[in-house]
């Protein structure tokens, strides 16, 4: 599936696929209660996709081992996760800053 297409249960999905090599099987027998995308594995989730994207972000910051710039600074494009690394949804974050280079000049009243 195009990376542009995948949900955030997508996504996770797809990475604990990646994570064992491929192979379905191997995904539902993990035993890495410890991983943040672990309750997220399975196909069907009764988890929102904000509660997912949360997971992405914790996953993410356990990846740079706490460091918030690596995030920002990532340069892995083959990670499935990437597009939520930020733990927003990617069109809510093209629609903020939409909306801050849209801002017009701060008038202070009376002038």
């Amino acid at each position: 599936m195009n990376e542009r297409k995948r949900n955030p249960h997508q996504s996770i999905r797809a990475y604990c696929l990646w994570c064992m090599g491929g192979s379905p099987q191997l995904v539902r027998e993990c035993k890495d209660e410890h991983c943040s995308l672990y309750s997220l594995r399975g196909p069907k989730t009764d988890e929102t996709p904000r509660a997912c994207i949360r997971a992405i972000r914790k996953h993410c910051l356990a990846c740079t081992v706490g460091d918030r710039q690596a995030i920002r600074d990532c340069k892995e494009k083959e990670c499935v996760l990437r597009r939520y690394r930020f733990g927003i949804h990617p069109r809510t974050m093209k629609n903020r800053r939409k909306r801050q280079a849209e801002k017009s000049q701060f008038m202070l009243p009376g002038l």
